[in-house]
Formats: C-alpha cells, sequence, structure tokens
C-alpha cells in the first residue's frame, strides 16, 4: 500500500517538479468523462429508387456526451469504448455526432465517424481550425453522439 510521501514522491516524478503537500490530496486520478443513456428508438428506413411508405423497426439507441482537445496537429481521434462501460453491444447507422468548441475564442469543427471492429465501436474524428483555416492545436470540445443499438434476435 502506498503511503502519503510515496504518493507525492511518484506525482512528483510524473511532474517533473515539486508539489505542496496538500496538492496530492486534491488531484483527481478518477473523474467523470462522459454520460450515457441507453432508450427504446425506432429506425426509419426509406426505398431510395421506389416512391414507398416508410418503413420502421423497433430497437434501442445510445446516447453518449463527453468532452475532448485535438492534439497539436488540430485532431482527435477517438472511439465510444473510451466514454463507456463495456457491455458487448453492437452499433449499426444512423449515426450522428456533433461537437461544440468550448472557447472564449472562434474556431470551426468538422467531424467524421465511421463503424469499426464489425459494429463493435464508432471512432470518431473531430478536425479543428481557426477562423484563417489553419489546423488548431488544443481546442477543447464537447461532443455528443447518438448510435442505433439494433435488437439481434438469433
Amino acid at each position: 500500500m502506498a503511503t502519503k510521501s510515496n504518493s507525492k514522491k511518484q506525482v512528483e516524478a510524473i511532474l517533473g517538479k515539486t508539489v505542496r503537500d496538500d496538492a496530492v490530496q486534491l488531484i483527481q486520478l478518477i473523474q467523470p468523462v462522459a454520460l450515457s443513456t441507453k432508450s427504446p428508438s425506432f429506425t426509419t428506413h426509406k426505398h431510395i429508387l421506389i416512391p414507398r411508405p416508410n418503413v420502421c423497426y423497433q430497437n434501442n439507441a445510445l446516447d453518449v456526451s463527453g468532452f475532448a482537445t485535438t492534439a497539436n496537429n488540430g485532431q482527435s481521434v477517438f472511439r465510444l469504448s473510451d466514454f463507456i462501460c463495456p457491455s458487448g453491444e453492437v452499433y449499426n447507422h444512423p449515426i450522428n455526432v456533433v461537437a461544440t468548441p468550448f472557447a472564449s475564442k472562434p474556431f470551426f469543427l468538422t467531424v467524421m465517424h465511421s463503424l469499426v471492429n464489425n459494429g463493435e465501436d464508432v471512432e470518431i474524428q473531430v478536425f479543428a481550425w481557426d477562423a484563417n483555416g489553419a489546423a488548431a492545436s488544443e481546442v477543447s470540445f464537447n461532443w455528443r453522439c447518438r448510435v442505433e443499438l439494433p435488437i439481434i434476435i438469433l
């Protein structure tokens, strides 16, 4: 079991500087990073070639929101599994992702998403741009992803 002085030394080694005795207690090593909700939903299917009525299928949806920051290249790449507790779900389209900068200066964000590992995860890519169109590093943003959790009947 780590003692208080050992913990302080370990934190100082990680940070590369001396910290106050009471500062170690203020550092949160575990913190909330996302909020998620599973709820019943319907997925609407539309025939793209022949005009027919929509067909709706009952399933579930996962809605996850979190907070991230772009790297030095102005990009942030993460997966839903980085922000939720593992539950063995399989995901499907449609996927909707929204990202909003959390900054006092104006930034633009573009977003891409894809299913990975045969639908076992969703990968999200966020790109930040400054007002002049250059990649913007260290831009913090809030994001939200809503994805279908199909009901699989065996």
